[in-house]
């Protein structure tokens, strides 16, 4: 027999009768609108309702630090808010991240108030030595801001303006360096598979980590990109096709670990990275910049850039540009000649 619904303890849930004699349940939370709660408590409207006022089990565990107006209450109700939400869940996962930090250094401090020096000087504490970091934390709480202004708990954004941190690229892949990992890793090692994979898709490598055989319907690698959320529908070109067929079936994923288990993107990453220093190439020889490489490439034969676009996932223009940079310049421009024509 269940639980009887009057044993069923919730932080931050109240209830009270109303003047029909039903029972009704709300949640109510320092820095967080009161939630009324739907359905009877334990159902699974009830709990997804409850869960989502709250914004996360981890707020659910412990109260805001510093007040109702409190940094740690701000990212409490941006949690819950659809900013979030609408996020992919990769992007969750890296806001969470940031915003764990920020909270345990700065959560008690006042977010209605926090002037735009002091804001910046979060920023520069992080950049002083994580730059790349310091960018990511500033446009996280460029958000989180902006969801304080749309709260009307000020006005202004303070992380608005806050000017970015130069920080290296991946490295593209030379032509060279593309055919001393293939000279070195032949079709049929898993290090192949990998480089073959990332190298004929284009794909991220948490991306292709996480394709599975059965992702492959009618000559097409089906997937979802985590962190865009863009479903790609990408035919297998005829090399991946052998690469495939070659290493056989060892596990449920394309590529995974030896034991034919599945692996993350970090991982394969490393697969690749101690694959490409066996070959003898450099360190700056890492997963991420096959996939600049094979984007690379196909603007030197002429691809459009929502050719690219495509190919990768992206949406805007500028980041296609990010990744073919290293195009040949000389090459690009004999194309642009040749489709002149005589005229």
């Amino acid at each position: 027999m269940g639980r009887p619904v009057t044993d069923i303890q919730l932080p931050y849930v109240h209830a009270f009768r109303d003047r029909h004699g039903r029972m009704r349940h709300y949640v109510r939370r320092k820095g967080i609108k009161r939630v009324a709660l739907p359905g009877l408590p334990g159902s699974k409207a009830f709990m997804d309702a409850y869960h989502a006022a709250l914004g996360s089990p981890d707020a659910i565990e412990r109260p805001s630090k510093g007040g109702p107006r409190s940094l740690s209450a701000l990212i409490a109700s941006f949690y819950a808010s659809a900013g979030f939400r609408n996020l992919s869940p990769s992007s969750q996962k890296t806001y969470r991240h940031v915003l764990k930090n920020i909270e345990a250094r700065d959560g008690h401090r006042s977010a209605s108030d926090l002037p735009d020096d002091k804001a910046r000087k979060i920023i520069e504490e992080i950049g002083a030595d994580r730059p790349a970091l310091a960018n990511l934390t500033s446009a996280v709480m460029r958000k989180l801001f902006a969801h304080a202004v749309k709260m009307k708990w000020r006005h202004g954004n303070p992380f608005s303006g806050i000017e970015s941190y130069k920080v290296g690229t991946h490295h593209t892949w030379t032509d060279e360096e593309l055919a001393t990992y293939e000279d070195k890793w032949p079709i049929g090692t898993r290090e192949r598979l990998a480089f073959d994979l990332l190298y004929y898709t284009a794909q991220r490598v948490g991306d292709v980590a996480a394709i599975r055989r059965t992702d492959i319907i009618n000559g097409r690698i089906h997937l979802k990109q985590q962190k865009t959320g863009h479903e790609m529908h990408i035919k297998i070109h005829p090399n991946l096709k052998k690469s495939i067929n070659a290493y056989g079936v060892k596990g449920r994923h394309l590529v995974g670990r030896l034991d034919g288990k599945p692996m993350n993107g970090d991982n394969l990453s490393k697969v690749v990275a101690k694959g490409a220093a066996e070959a003898g190439l450099p360190s700056r020889c890492v997963s991420h910049g096959i996939r600049k490489a094979r984007l690379r490439i196909l603007a030197e034969r002429g691809a459009s850039a929502k050719v690219l676009a495509a190919l990768a996932g992206h949406r805007t223009l500028k980041e296609v540009a990010r990744y073919t940079d290293a195009a040949d310049q000389e090459q690009l421009t004999d194309t642009a000649i040749a489709l002149m024509g005589r005229g």
